[in-house]
């Protein structure tokens, strides 16, 4: 799993972040070096470890270390791979009765915000096991001090990372929520005009060929007029699941209007937009507002990159001459009736 899939802006925020704590903790033990009461055993080894914190979180905050391209999995190898450092800290500072406990809430922190439960609690144990190492090197009178604190410490990191990550998921959740209100239609669920926004804008800014198509539905007024607005918005529904089944995983098909859909077609030709303007057509073939109803049509106009406009603008009025020009063709040749019971002909990609 990537970070971005974990949580939105996570892949961004997971190394300067870390690199913030490192250099909060580094100096925080530099601070403590000249105290009095502090071990002095090892000093050249403590600046040393000291030293090497503080590089580190600056590498991680100045992006010198590219973590935001890193996996999951990435960010959980180094955090175990720092763990003997730690414990190392730890027996530098004297072991049982090291100044170092407090501080390591700190990876507790970002443990608990940053994975998901099922690297969360790992490292979770994997952490604890680390601040009970002095275990393995003090004697039977200091062990029972250390064990009441490795029992507090592991219930106090056990509850913060259950807070934590119940906290996290109700925000995930919510994010979700937003991001689908943001950019989805509540009609009829397709992407919204900004969405559609977004997807053309990439799509002109990746340099490649793509095409965009205009959809309009013949008539639709008088559907509201005649039906209702309920059974107008019924019939939006409806094209929205026929013709959603139409097009690619990588397309944009967009509600960006009343009775407007377009679609960002990256990487299709001339001909492949023609194939999805016919595709479009075929999907709300039968579709009936009501019972007798005449059935609904659609008109589709077509852009291609480069060849109709090099900027999103260019396109849109490419393709909106176009979708004109054959409604215009049409009402010449056909005009529309003032009454329901006649639509007008099925629809057809149009060209100026």
């Amino acid at each position: 799993m990537s970070v971005r899939e974990h949580g939105v802006g996570d892949s961004r925020l997971m190394g300067p972040v870390s690199g913030l704590l490192w250099i909060t903790a580094g100096i925080a033990a530099a601070v403590v070096q000249p105290l009095p009461g502090t071990p002095h055993a090892h000093p050249m080894l403590a600046w040393s470890l000291i030293a090497l914190i503080l590089v580190y979180g600056v590498a991680c905050v100045r992006a010198w270390i590219d973590w935001e391209s890193r996996t999951l999995r990435d960010h959980a190898v180094a955090i175990v791979v720092f763990q003997p450092l730690i414990a190392l800290g730890l027996w530098v500072s004297g072991g049982v009765d090291s100044y170092l406990g407090p501080i390591l809430v700190l990876p507790t922190l970002y443990v608990a915000y940053f994975f998901p439960p099922r690297y969360a609690w790992p490292l979770a144990v994997i952490e604890i096991a680390t601040y009970c190492s002095p275990f393995l090197y003090s004697d039977a009178d200091h062990s029972h001090l250390l064990l009441g604190r490795a029992v507090m410490y592991a219930a106090a990191y056990a509850g913060l990372v259950a807070t934590i990550q119940y906290l996290k998921s109700h925000l995930v959740a919510a994010e979700r929520v937003q991001r689908r209100m943001a950019h989805e239609d509540p009609l009829t669920g397709l992407p919204n005009r900004r969405a559609f926004d977004l997807a053309l804008d990439a799509a002109v800014a990746a340099g490649r060929p793509f095409s965009l198509l205009l959809v309009d539905v013949d008539h639709f007024k008088a559907i509201n007029d005649t039906y209702g607005h309920t059974t107008g918005d019924a019939v939006l529904r409806a094209i929205a699941s026929r013709t959603r089944e139409c097009v690619r995983a990588t397309d944009t098909l967009a509600r960006i209007g009343g009775d407007e859909i377009a679609l960002v077609a990256p990487d299709a030709s001339v001909a492949g937009a023609e194939r999805l303007a016919s595709a479009l057509h075929g999907a709300v073939v039968g579709l009936l507002p009501a019972q007798g109803a005449t059935p609904v049509t659609l008109t589709i106009s077509r852009a291609s990159f480069p060849d109709d406009g090099r900027d999103r603008d260019e396109l849109l009025r490419a393709a909106d001459r176009r979708l004109h020009a054959v409604k215009d063709e049409r009402a010449v040749g056909s005009p529309a009736p003032a009454s329901w019971p006649r639509l007008g002909p099925a629809g057809a990609l149009g060209a100026a």
